[in-house]
């Protein structure tokens, strides 16, 4: 478990670790999208939502990475598997 991946969004489905993306997103884009609010101000109140938008992308990377390594796994083993086939059937 690396250390920078909280543990709560550890167990949030999927579904739910986009969902809070996104509204961290919108949330964060309206802070800019207001009129009469100076820029360093908006940036200041965004700042936060972005963070927290930082560590669910984190997550959801940390998760397609696990999947890829695994998926790679299973490639490398069936490729074994089928050399070691046509190796058995040529000695037959």
């Amino acid at each position: 478990m690396p250390p920078d991946a909280p543990q709560g969004l550890q167990r949030l489905p999927k579904r739910e670790l986009y969902a809070r993306y996104d509204d961290l997103q919108r949330s964060a884009h309206a802070c800019f999208d207001r009129e009469g609010v100076p820029y360093e101000r908006a940036q200041a109140e965004a700042a936060p939502l972005i963070e927290q938008a930082d560590e669910i992308a984190t997550e959801i990377v940390r998760r397609a990475r696990r999947t890829a390594r695994r998926s790679w796994i299973v490639v490398y083993a069936t490729g074994a598997l089928i050399v070691a086939l046509i190796a058995w059937l040529a000695m037959r």
